[in-house]
């Protein structure tokens, strides 16, 4: 199926089961809930990538010391992945790790942060099977949103379309989608995710392709984590990357008339957030709901393939907005106000 047609709203719309880390030793482990979505079954994964395909984990829905948690079969086999690291692979994310290390590194690398929770659709097959497919991911200490199933939908698409696929990726692609349609769990997954990774790290058209925004606007949880991130500078090709992003995010059409109505709401116009300039009251009917939205987030902290909130937008006018991206890094609003109040 194509990124463009993907059927994002109609999968949350079916039954979900959030899979959520919990601190756990040293390590941590994954809960289910609601509980009897997993309860008693074995876990299967709808990885979008390729439609065909099914894989079935070594994961099941159990009981633990009174409390919900995914349960390896072989717990032990380092030759295989568990299920958050199967999908962040598949997802072609850095690998991830359990253990809580006080603070996530952005932007992502490997080893460098722990999944906090992944969202699924769930369909129940007979008595002890249940098909998941992603829908989100959430990192901990960060309130924002992976969509994953935009992005697999997309890393499908990309690997398949031999126009933006170098010939010396070609066998890692391929190696890649084969273990997905076999519906393999070995951690040569990883391996191929890593080299994909690495190529999509030096070409910014492919990875602007696959790190696009998401379509679904997101509400940020109303008991959101606690901030510990270490920002990591930016290399000038990961700059380009997460500057398409961050554009494509203020210039979405969709993104801009929620932020404009949900701005209407609360203060009755529309306005300048940072020095009130209001295009209505200059230019009259011409200028009636005209404004830029800002996407506030540090491009280093900016999610691939990011949901976006509408709390993380600013409505600015030109010259505010300009100002903002004049110079790299671009200002923050505390940082504006600073300078023009």
């Amino acid at each position: 199926m194509s990124s463009k047609g993907m059927p994002s709203k109609a999968l949350w719309n079916m039954p979900v089961v959030d899979v959520r880390w919990r601190p756990s030793g040293g390590r941590g482990e994954y809960e289910h809930v609601p509980v009897d979505m997993l309860l008693g079954r074995s876990v299967w994964l709808a990885p979008l990538v390729s439609d065909a395909a099914m894989i079935r984990t070594d994961v099941w829905g159990r009981i633990r010391d009174g409390k919900p948690r995914l349960r390896r079969e072989n717990p032990n086999d380092r030759s295989t992945l568990n299920l958050p690291q199967l999908v962040a692979a598949l997802a072609l994310l850095p690998e991830p790790i359990r253990e809580d290390q006080g603070a996530a590194v952005f932007p992502l690398r490997s080893k460098g942060y722990v999944i906090s929770s992944i969202t699924f659709n769930v369909e129940q097959k007979g008595a002890d099977l249940a098909v998941c497919t992603p829908l989100s991911m959430r990192i901990l200490h960060d309130a924002g949103q992976i969509d994953l199933t935009a992005r697999l939908h997309r890393i499908g698409d990309l690997l398949r379309n031999p126009e933006l696929v170098p010939h010396g990726v070609m066998d890692a692609a391929a190696d890649f989608l084969g273990l997905i349609e076999q519906g393999s769990i070995s951690s040569r997954l990883r391996t191929c995710a890593d080299t994909l990774t690495e190529w999509l790290a030096q070409d910014a058209q492919a990875a602007s392709f696959l790190d696009a925004p998401g379509e679904i606007i997101v509400d940020r949880p109303q008991a959101a984590e606690v901030m510990a991130v270490e920002l990591t500078e930016l290399t000038a090709d990961e700059t380009r990357r997460k500057l398409r992003t961050h554009y494509k995010i203020d210039r979405s059409r969709k993104i801009r008339a929620a932020k404009i109505e949900q701005f209407k709401r609360r203060h009755g116009a529309v306005y300048c957030e940072n020095c009130a300039f209001d295009f209505s009251k200059k230019y009259g009917q011409r200028g009636d709901g005209f404004i830029e939205v800002h996407h506030v987030i540090a491009l280093a902290a900016l999610l691939p393939s990011t949901m976006t909130c509408l709390d993380d937008l600013l409505l600015l006018c030109s010259n505010c907005h300009r100002m903002v991206h004049r110079r790299r890094p671009d200002l923050t609003p505390s940082e504006l106000r600073l300078i023009t109040q």
